[in-house]
This record gives structure tokens, C-alpha cells and sequence, in this order.
């Protein structure tokens, strides 16, 4: 079997876990029985690919963090301005919420079992970094961020409007109430942390 029919199979393994996740199945209790069924495949098939259930949830954190961020960095690649960004965020945000919920649901246990996947969680956040600083970089060399706010308060803005924003989206979800000024209220936060201060008027 060439590398690339393996890193096949095992996808839809992945995916197999993500659509059970998404149907309310709790990753700790999923089984390798529920996997195979929702794969498609036979239990043994499962066994010729990952040697243990641990393997398999390893294998899964990876291959979220990997795809989230290949969708993060088309979305940050777009952006020439602020509002660009804006804009590309909580679209990405409202898309998570409509589609991709379980994959997030995978990410959080992952974090929560850190101990277990220093590396997965290490390389993913040292790649979304770089995707991160590479997009502050470019918003910068078109003055579009105000030059006073360190790498690290950029960050923390981004961080606090992708958590804020996707709490809202999920209470809402839940709750069946529509919250149509989110969008916005997001796009405006965003903007006050990031955005660069007009010049001051030469003096006279």
C-alpha cells in the first residue's frame, strides 16, 4: 500500500470520529466498533492502522489542528487591510459554528490531555504562529495596525475575539436565540484592539 492510500485510510478513520462526534458521541467513550461502523470499514481494518484507541485520538488532534490551520492561512493569505480581517474572521468563525463544531470539540479534549500530545500540540501552534505573524507582518507594512501593540497583544486580540466569538455562536446554537449583532460587535472589537491610531495634525 503506497503512503498516500494509507494516509487515505487513516483520514477516514478521522472522519469517521468526527461525524460520531458531531452525533453527540463523547470522544472518551467512542469505540473502535462505533469507528469501523461509521468508517465504513471492519474493526480489524481499524487495528491494521493505529495499534491502540490513544494512537488513533493522536493521529486525529494532528490531522484537525493541520486542516484548521490550512483554512486559516488561505483566510489570513486574503487579507490586505484590517477590515480584510475582520471580515475573513468571523466569517470563518460563523463557519465553524455551522459546519465544524465536533472538530473544535476534538481540539479542546486534546488540549485537555496535553500531557499525552506535546508534540501535536506544540508543532500545530508553532505552525499557526508563523501563519499568524506572517498576516501581522504584512498588516503592518501597510499601516494598518498601530505600530505601538507587540506581536503578543496582537495575538491576544485575535485569541479573544475567536473565543469570545465562538462561545456566542455555541450558547446560541444551544439556546435557539439568534444573536444578529454579533458579527458586527465582533468585526468592532477586532478593530479597536488592532487598528492604527489616525496621525496627529502637525502643529502650527
Amino acid at each position: 500500500m503506497t503512503p498516500d492510500s494509507h494516509a487515505l485510510r487513516k483520514a477516514k478513520v478521522y472522519e469517521a470520529a468526527l461525524t460520531l462526534t458531531a452525533r453527540g458521541i463523547s470522544p472518551a467513550a467512542m469505540t473502535i466498533q462505533q469507528l469501523a461502523d461509521a468508517a465504513g470499514i471492519g474493526k480489524g481494518t481499524v487495528y491494521e492502522y493505529f495499534a491502540s484507541k490513544e494512537e488513533i485520538w493522536q493521529g486525529l488532534a494532528r490531522y484537525c489542528f493541520e486542516r484548521e490551520n490550512e483554512r486559516i492561512a488561505l483566510r489570513f493569505g486574503r487579507c490586505r487591510t484590517l477590515a480584510d480581517l475582520e471580515k475573513e474572521l468571523v466569517d470563518y468563525l460563523q463557519e465553524v459554528a455551522a459546519q465544524r463544531m465536533s472538530t473544535y470539540k476534538i481540539l479542546a479534549a486534546s488540549f485537555g490531555q496535553q500531557r499525552s500530545l506535546p508534540d501535536c500540540t506544540d508543532d500545530c501552534r508553532r505552525q499557526l504562529h508563523a501563519i499568524t505573524d506572517e498576516l501581522l507582518d504584512r498588516l503592518r507594512a501597510a499601516g494598518e495596525i498601530d505600530p505601538a501593540l507587540t506581536t503578543a497583544a496582537c495575538h491576544t486580540a485575535l485569541f479573544c475575539t475567536v473565543t469570545a466569538g465562538l462561545v456566542a455562536l455555541c450558547c446560541s446554537a444551544v439556546s435557539g436565540d439568534a444573536l444578529p449583532d454579533l458579527p458586527q460587535n465582533l468585526r468592532d472589537n477586532l478593530h479597536r484592539s488592532l487598528r492604527a491610531g489616525k496621525p496627529k495634525a502637525a502643529l502650527v
